[in-house]
């Protein structure tokens, strides 16, 4: 019994002997350097592509639909940076026409796949002076969250909108499709002069050149 207890004592020792160097070692020399390897997405060919597509092409065209324009619409995008763009846009729905203007910011510059929000005004307006159904208005919104009462009697639309806009586009910017973009956007409207307001969406497509 003796010998065995000899022996593990032995052993013992070595073992916290050898820890000990080791752990000397490593306060004075540290730990092997690593070499890591990053990958830079905005280094390679696709996102130089990309960003050069966006330096290029200063103007867009488009249509869009259910958004701020009404049920169906036409946008007009000038690009002034290529983060940056001011879009012109007119259409309607049934029984009333609109217009107004957003400037959007694109949050990427290197993707096809890109974010963007925005910030704009409209205007919705009827021309004629005929009563009408409310009901037939078409996007429902428009007479549900912003004509009052005596609007509905009247038939009429006079409407001063700010709205918010959070996006997703992407653009094909090779190949047999290059130039032309698919959105799908997010939009809150406000009235300035009642504060209601309602939420709703887009989808359209355009083209860059």
């Amino acid at each position: 019994m003796k010998v065995f207890s000899l022996i593990a004592v032995v052993l013992v020792s070595l073992f916290l002997g050898s820890q000990s160097q080791a752990a000397i070692l490593w306060g004075e020399k540290g730990p092997a350097p690593v070499k890591k390897s990053r990958f830079n997405y905005d280094r390679t060919e696709e996102a130089k592509e990309v960003s050069s597509f966006w330096s290029q092409r200063k103007v867009g065209v488009g249509m869009a639909t259910a958004g701020a324009y009404g049920l169906i619409g036409g946008v007009v995008a000038i690009h002034f940076h290529p983060q940056w763009s001011v879009d012109l846009g007119f259409g309607g729905g049934s029984h009333f026409q609109s217009f107004g203007f957003r400037v959007k910011k694109m949050l990427l510059m290197s993707s096809p796949l890109n974010p963007y929000i925005g910030v704009g005004f409209n205007s919705w307006q009827r021309s004629g002076t005929r009563p009408f159904n409310a009901a037939d208005v078409s996007p429902g919104y428009v007479a549900k969250e912003f004509m009052s009462d005596a609007d509905k009697r009247t038939g009429t639309i006079d409407e001063k909108l700010v709205h918010g806009t959070l996006g997703v586009q992407y653009a094909f910017t090779n190949g047999e499709w290059e130039g032309y973009g698919l959105f799908l956007e997010a939009l809150f409207l406000m009235s300035v002069e009642d504060f209601d307001a309602a939420p709703t969406a887009s989808i359209g497509f355009n083209y860059f050149f």
